[in-house]
């Protein structure tokens, strides 16, 4: 069994690697809110941003490691749930208008998907997701620009969905349609980064 603090180390190598951008970290205002599961808050100084954000792969899991080594056996989904976040200017707490479930696809999408949230059986969300571009980042020498699919969700939706005992987001997209069920451990990161939230 992995100990908790490389599981937090992990996680940590994991967002950077697949979902951050080269932020200038304030360590003052940047650090790990919550332990189990874990639950990040980073500075960036340029935007003047604060994002809380947590991964929603387990440590544990087969995914997680399917995603640090390549197999042919189990090749990377089109689109992966990464994580779900919130921002705020600042570095000083404050109470988010919505909070976002954020997606990696394989390869860049050219349109935004359409997305539909739905907590047991009834939509509770639905519209456009938004693309965005992260600049200049560095995997084994080479210079990618990644792309995440940010769905977004007003925060008086988050509640209903830490009380549900089940989580589906769809995503419609011209390349196809994607379903992703949250199971205990991602409704559990969720449940952790709405309790941030104050």
């Amino acid at each position: 069994m992995i100990q908790l603090p490389v599981r937090v180390l992990a996680c940590l190598t994991l967002l950077f690697y697949c979902g951050v951008s080269e932020f200038r970290v304030a360590a003052q205002s940047s650090g790990v809110i919550s332990k189990q599961p874990p639950v990040l808050r980073i500075f960036d100084t340029d935007k003047n941003e604060s994002t809380v954000s947590a991964l929603l792969v387990d440590p544990q899991s087969e995914e997680f490691r399917d995603m640090l080594v390549y197999s042919a056996n189990h090749p990377p989904p089109d689109i992966r749930l990464h994580s779900v976040e919130y921002t705020y200017l600042g570095n000083i707490p404050s109470r988010p208008q919505a909070i976002a479930f954020v997606f990696v696809p394989l390869n860049k999408h050219k349109t935004a998907p359409s997305f539909s949230v739905a907590a047991d059986g009834m939509v509770l969300h639905q519209g456009e997701a938004t693309l965005r571009e992260l600049c200049c980042v560095t995997v084994n020498g080479h210079t990618q620009n990644p792309q995440h699919i940010v769905v977004s969700v007003p925060l008086e939706i988050l509640e209903r969905l830490t009380q549900a005992k089940k989580i589906e987001l769809k995503l419609n997209s011209k390349r196809g349609k994607y379903s992703f069920k949250l199971n205990d451990y991602k409704r559990k990161c969720l449940t952790a980064l709405a309790n941030t939230i104050k």
